[in-house]
């Protein structure tokens, strides 16, 4: 059964595609280790990035939003892809206003890759980094009533006011300022002088009837907000889940994340007849072993498949710690060739264990795509589908050592 976005918390472009893209640097700083190719004679995994699937995914992201900018989120990793490799991608086009993220690192990182548009920290950060974020061009978030702590002394390194956006909690009681005691802080604030308000933003909890009210929430403090002659600038509270499910909520801007990598945040087989998302990531190995199993032979921990006739077996090195599920054996399938084989047995560390059948159709040295495209088997939404498995963990836990090769 698919796991929603919803369920995963509680348990722990028309145009655009036509867009060609150019060649860039690939030395800059990143979380994951960038190359321009794969030798081939590779045994252990890698990542392909398919930039012309993020292209897509932005252009249905546009077209279920009726044009809205986005301010991609890039958190994790990029959600799997790595942090430099996508926000490359991603500046050079108009439909993206900017970047969010959630770790001051990231945000430093970013701009340090030479990354210029806005980029938006959606997180507290210690006071002896606000020089840094000033000087770095980085918009802080005002989340709590000590903020002018904060923004007093990074007005003075920007030479004037603070560009810096409003976070509210509306009842996701995560992080932001309550909409109970926003007023009196934002009139603070306001008076103070030395922020110049770029936005305001919340999240949803998901569910759909309390998203109705978080909503009214916030468009009351903002309306309170005008009314009391505080322009916040712009409203944005849609991720990839009300970007689907949630078109009221789209207001001025888009704000997704897994949506724009190939993820479907809560019901694929609902939000896919809205618009259909493709897979940016491709994790990939080379088969190490091809192994004839006689009758009663057993694969792996637990012995968990035990051979019931002769069957060929092929090991690929990819394991939970390079971020394939050990729920894989649930039921995902890997693609070698044209055809795809069940994962068996139990995933270790390293390694996971795939059927081949009576036949031996698989040589040492075939490539193996375990999540990705290809076939309907590996796309990460099926895999999330068919074994329980989310599709949040499918692309952020990819280990980030993995080098990403740009396809």
């Amino acid at each position: 059964m698919a796991i929603s976005r919803r369920k995963f918390i509680r348990s722990s472009i028309a145009a655009a595609a036509a867009t060609s893209i150019q060649p860039f640097s690939l030395n800059a700083t990143t979380n994951s280790p960038v190359v321009s190719k794969i030798s081939d004679d590779r045994f252990d995994p890698w990542i392909e990035v398919d930039p012309t699937a993020l292209l897509h995914n932005i252009s249905e992201v546009r077209r279920l939003t009726k044009g809205r900018p986005i301010l991609a989120v890039i958190k994790n990793n990029a959600y799997g892809l790595g942090l430099s490799l996508a926000a490359k991608i991603l500046e050079r086009l108009p439909e993206i206003h900017g970047f969010a993220v959630v770790k001051l690192e990231a945000a430093i990182v970013l701009r340090e890759a030479g990354i210029k548009k806005p980029i938006h920290l959606m997180a507290r950060f210690p006071q002896s980094a606000a020089k840094d974020i000033a000087n770095q061009n980085i918009q802080p978030s005002i989340i709590d009533e000590d903020a002018l702590e904060f923004i007093n002394p990074m007005a003075k390194i920007f030479g004037g006011s603070v560009p810096a956006q409003v976070y509210l909690d509306t009842g996701m009681s995560r992080m932001g300022i309550s909409y109970r005691r926003a007023m009196p802080l934002l009139k603070k604030i306001a008076n103070n002088g030395k922020v110049s308000f770029q936005g305001v933003f919340m999240g949803f909890t998901e569910e759909p009837d309390f998203d109705k009210e978080q909503l009214k929430r916030f468009l009351s403090i903002v309306n309170k907000s005008n009314k009391a002659g505080i322009q916040l600038g712009t409203l944005h509270a849609a991720s990839s889940s009300a970007v689907f499910d949630f078109p009221d909520a789209h207001l001025d801007m888009v704000r997704p994340g897994m949506a724009l990598y190939g993820g479907y945040p809560n019901d694929p087989e609902k939000q896919s007849q809205l618009g259909t998302l493709k897979s940016t990531i491709n994790l990939k190995a080379r088969v190490v072993r091809v192994q004839k199993l006689r009758k009663g032979d057993s694969v792996s921990y637990g012995r968990n498949y035990i051979a019931d006739k002769p069957t060929w077996v092929a090991t690929v090195p990819v394991g939970h710690t390079d971020g394939f599920p050990r729920k894989a054996v649930e039921g995902a399938k890997v693609l070698i060739g044209n055809k795809t084989y069940p994962v068996i047995g139990a995933v270790s560390a390293s390694h996971s264990i795939v059927e081949v059948g009576n036949k031996k159709s698989v040589q040492v040295g075939d490539i193996v795509t375990l999540i990705g495209s290809g076939a309907p088997e590996v796309n990460p939404n099926w895999i999330s589908a068919k074994t329980g498995a989310s599709v949040y963990d499918l692309f952020m836990h990819l280990n980030p050592s993995l080098p990403r090769v740009l396809i």
